[in-house]
């Protein structure tokens, strides 16, 4: 009886827990209940002081860190640049040359007839083509003149072979030249001002210059005014003068030329006496209209360099002579005068200096003067001058007397030796003793 009241018992408890498992697995679990807190008692009492707060702590030092590289991923774009280039075409300013030649060709857009001032013919132009072309067509179209509203226009100054080469090179940019048309179209290039045309023809002309042509030639320089070609046949007569002078050519040559000729120091191969009866045949080739350059040619003509006899036969040749030259000027006669005063003081030579007694010469010379001959023991007055062309040591006129140990100074162009020893003796120690 005990035992199985027991077990029931144990059964009852059993089955009790299986209830109460059962249930707890079908309801959610609730949350724990919160005891409530009363409300706080009233106390008339005053708060207590709050505690003080605490210092603050310090802050701690700040490590310096490297800034972070940017991640290349991350980096932002530019945005593209636009597309922007340049073209140029060497082809386009001659294919536009050429629309305009056929224009011209077959007279399309034409505004403007020129007539050269030798013929009738007529060359139907573009204004605007000329004008940007010639300074003398720029002013005549832009400049208010009456051709600027005419339709035919008439050029006195120039040829008709002239304004046809000067036109076909504004529509060209090429013209062709020859000894033929090259006079008249340096004339149509020099009065339309068309400057590369007349450039290029100064620069032909300078190259064809020739012992027979350069009188034509200076005068074309002359009567066009082209200071370039003038110094170029300036030169041309100084580098040849001795053969225009064989031929007779020189005869043909103006007063410019003669003068910037006998001018030069650089004037070589000739004597002071020579070149004065170059200037003298050449006034009298023509002595009524070459009276007045007389002076203008003797005055280059270095007269003080001349010997004593020389100047002398020039006063008895020109006394003797039907027409007086030096004579009959008064400042031909100072000339002669300066070059006898000259000869006559050589001690003051220094002193007299002009232009016309500069030697003709821009060399620069070596010279070796006295000194001591250490065999003989003799003293040497001689003075020599090296040549660097040949290599060879020239002798020139020797000093008057012999030196040795002395100075010498170069002024004016004058050669100065100063002091010195003249002369040597020998004592019986072999030792030498020199005295001036």
């Amino acid at each position: 009886m005990g035992g199985s009241g027991d077990d029931s018992g144990s059964s009852r408890l059993s089955r009790t827990f299986s209830r109460l498992s059962r249930h707890q697995s079908r309801d959610p679990p609730r949350p724990p209940v919160q005891p409530e807190r009363l409300p706080a008692q009233q106390d008339d009492r005053p708060p207590p002081p709050p505690d003080p707060e605490p210092a603050p702590a310090p802050l701690p030092t700040p490590v310096a860190t490297p800034p972070k590289r940017p991640d290349k991923a991350t980096k932002p774009k530019l945005p593209p640049r636009p597309l922007s280039k340049v073209f140029s075409s060497n082809e386009h300013g001659s294919a536009v040359l050429q629309g305009f030649d056929a224009f011209r060709a077959d007279e399309t857009l034409c505004d403007v007839v020129l007539v050269p001032g030798d013929s009738t013919d007529t060359f139907p132009v573009h204004r605007v083509i000329m004008a940007s072309s010639s300074d003398y067509f720029k002013a005549m179209f832009t400049g208010g003149m009456r051709e600027q509203e005419m339709r035919e226009i008439k050029l006195h100054g120039v040829t008709k072979l002239g304004l046809k080469n000067i036109i076909d090179f504004i529509y060209t940019s090429t013209v062709n030249l020859d000894m033929v048309n090259l006079q008249e179209t340096l004339e149509a290039a020099n009065f339309l001002q068309v400057m590369p045309v007349l450039s290029f023809c100064n620069q032909l002309l300078s190259s064809e210059i020739t012992i027979d042509n350069c009188g034509e030639v200076e005068r074309i320089a002359t009567d066009l005014l082209l200071k370039d070609l003038q110094l170029n046949i300036g030169e041309f007569v100084r580098q040849n003068l001795s053969a225009l002078v064989e031929c007779g050519r020189y005869l043909q040559l103006s007063e410019t030329s003669m003068a910037n000729a006998l001018s030069k120091n650089s004037l070589q191969g000739f004597s002071e006496l020579e070149l004065y009866h170059i200037a003298k045949g050449w006034l009298e080739y023509d002595y009524p209209n070459r009276r007045s350059s007389v002076y203008g040619l003797m005055r280059h003509i270095r007269f003080p360099l001349m010997s004593p006899s020389d100047l002398i036969q020039i006063s008895q040749d020109d006394e003797e002579g039907a027409e007086s030259m030096m004579r009959s000027d008064t400042a031909c006669v100072n000339l002669l005068l300066e070059a006898s005063n000259y000869q006559m003081m050589p001690f003051m030579q220094p002193a007299l200096q002009t232009e016309r007694t500069q030697i003709r010469s821009d060399d620069t010379h070596i010279l070796a003067l006295g000194g001591v001959m250490r065999q003989q023991l003799v003293v040497s007055r001689e003075l020599r001058l090296y040549d660097e062309k040949s290599g060879i040591w020239r002798a020139l006129k020797p000093m008057e007397v012999p030196r040795y140990q002395h100075g010498v100074a170069l002024l004016g162009g004058f050669l100065f030796i100063v002091g010195g020893q003249s002369n040597c003796t020998t004592h019986s120690s072999g030792s030498s003793n020199c005295m001036c």
